[in-house]
C-alpha cells in the first residue's frame, strides 16, 4: 500500500509539472507574441446633423504605428443608400488614428438606415458612433465584431458599454496586463499583492478622472513611452533575487504601483478621451469604465496567483526563480522593444 500511495503521488506531482510547463510555455508565447502587438483603441465615428438632411462627419479610424509605416485596420464605414457624400473628403493623420471628414446628405434623414463598419469582424475593436440631430439630441451606439451594424432610432447604447469597454481595453492592453503582472510577482506575500494592487488603482483612477474631464492631460505618445519603461523597470526588479532588489522594491513596492499607476492612468483616459463621454452621464460612465478596468485587472491578478500557486506545489525552488528569471527575460525584452520604437516615435518628427 506505501508503495502504491509514492508511485500516485509521483504520478501527480509529475503531471503537475508538465501541466506547469505548459502554463508556462503559453505565458511565454502570449509575451513574445505582445512584442509585436499593441492595445488598439476604438474607432469613433462622429456624425452631426447641421441643417436637416445635411451631416458633418469625423471617422476616426484607430491604426497601429510602426517606427516607419502606419498599419491600418481595414475598416470601412458602411452608410445608408439614401446617402451620398458632398464635396470632397479631409484626411488628417494623428497619433493612432486616421480622422477622414467630409460632408453626407442623406435624403429623408437617418433615422430608421442601417449603419454599419465593414471589417469588424476581423479586429478586436469596437466602434462607437455618436450622431446630433439638428434638434440637438444625441444617441451613442457601439458597433462590435459580433454586432457590426445598426439601425439608427431608439435609445442607442447603454451605459453597460462603458463598462465593457473597461475590462475590454484592460485585457487586450498588452502593455497594461504585462505591468500587472509584474506588480503580482514582484510581491512576496498576499498581503503586499492587495497593497500594490489598491495603490495601482488609486493612482490609476485619479489620472483617469483628471484626464477625461480635461482638468489634466498629457500627450499620448511621452505616456506610452513611460509604460513601457515602467514594464521594463518592473521586469528588472523581478529577476533580482528579493535580497538584491531595489531599496523602494523590498521595503515600499506599492509606492512603485502607484507612481506608475498615474502614468497608465493617462494611458487608460485615451480611449474615453477619443470617444467623448455621454452627455450629462459623464460620471457614472467614468464610473462603469474605471470598474471594467478592475475586473479585467482583477481576472489578470487571479490567473499569476494560480500559476504562482502550483509552481509553488510542484517545482523546486531552484526551478522556480529558473522560470521567474525566464518570464522577467521576456518582459524586459517586450518592453525595451517598446521603449525603443515609442523613443523613436517621439524623437523622429523632430528630426
Amino acid at each position: 500500500m506505501g508503495g502504491l500511495a509514492r508511485e500516485i503521488h509521483h504520478n501527480h506531482a509529475a503531471a503537475g509539472r508538465v501541466m506547469l510547463r505548459y502554463l508556462f510555455l503559453s505565458i511565454m508565447l502570449v509575451l513574445a507574441g505582445s512584442a509585436m502587438a499593441h492595445e488598439v483603441r476604438p474607432g469613433y465615428v462622429e456624425m452631426i446633423e447641421v441643417e436637416p438632411e445635411l451631416y458633418s462627419v469625423s471617422w476616426k479610424q484607430p491604426v497601429r504605428e510602426n517606427v516607419d509605416s502606419v498599419i491600418g485596420l481595414g475598416l470601412r464605414l458602411v452608410l445608408p443608400p439614401n446617402c451620398e457624400h458632398r464635396g470632397q473628403s479631409k484626411m488628417v493623420r494623428r497619433s493612432g488614428a486616421l480622422i477622414e471628414q467630409f460632408s453626407l446628405h442623406c435624403k429623408g434623414g437617418l433615422e430608421g438606415q442601417m449603419l454599419g463598419m465593414d471589417g469588424l469582424q476581423r479586429t478586436i475593436t469596437d466602434v462607437f458612433v455618436r450622431l446630433t440631430a439638428v434638434t440637438g439630441e444625441t444617441r451613442n451606439y457601439r458597433l462590435t465584431a459580433e454586432q457590426p451594424a445598426i439601425v439608427v432610432g431608439g435609445g442607442g447604447a447603454d451605459l453597460q458599454s462603458y463598462f465593457m469597454l473597461g475590462v475590454e481595453h484592460l485585457l487586450t492592453g498588452y502593455d497594461h496586463i504585462l505591468f500587472v503582472i509584474g506588480l503580482s510577482l514582484l510581491a512576496t506575500s498576499l498581503h503586499r499583492i492587495l497593497w500594490m494592487v489598491t495603490a495601482f488603482t488609486l493612482a490609476h483612477s485619479i489620472t483617469l478622472a483628471l484626464s477625461v474631464l480635461g482638468i489634466l492631460r498629457l500627450p499620448s505618445a511621452p505616456v506610452e513611452a513611460v509604460i513601457a519603461l515602467s514594464i521594463l523597470f518592473v521586469a528588472v526588479e523581478i529577476m533580482l533575487r528579493e535580497e538584491h532588489r531595489s531599496y523602494i522594491a523590498r521595503t515600499s513596492p506599492q509606492l512603485i504601483a502607484f507612481a506608475f499607476g498615474l502614468v497608465h492612468g493617462f494611458g487608460f483616459a485615451g480611449v474615453l478621451v477619443d470617444i467623448g463621454m455621454p452627455r450629462g452621464e459623464t460620471a457614472w460612465a467614468l464610473a462603469l469604465f474605471n470598474i471594467g478596468l478592475e475586473v479585467g485587472q482583477i481576472m489578470i491578478v487571479v490567473a499569476v496567483l494560480a500559476v504562482v500557486a502550483l509552481a509553488r506545489r510542484f517545482l523546486s525552488p531552484a526551478r522556480r526563480h529558473a522560470g521567474l528569471a525566464a518570464t522577467s527575460l521576456v518582459m524586459g525584452g517586450v518592453a525595451s522593444y517598446w521603449v525603443i520604437t515609442r523613443a523613436s516615435a517621439i524623437v523622429s518628427p523632430l528630426l
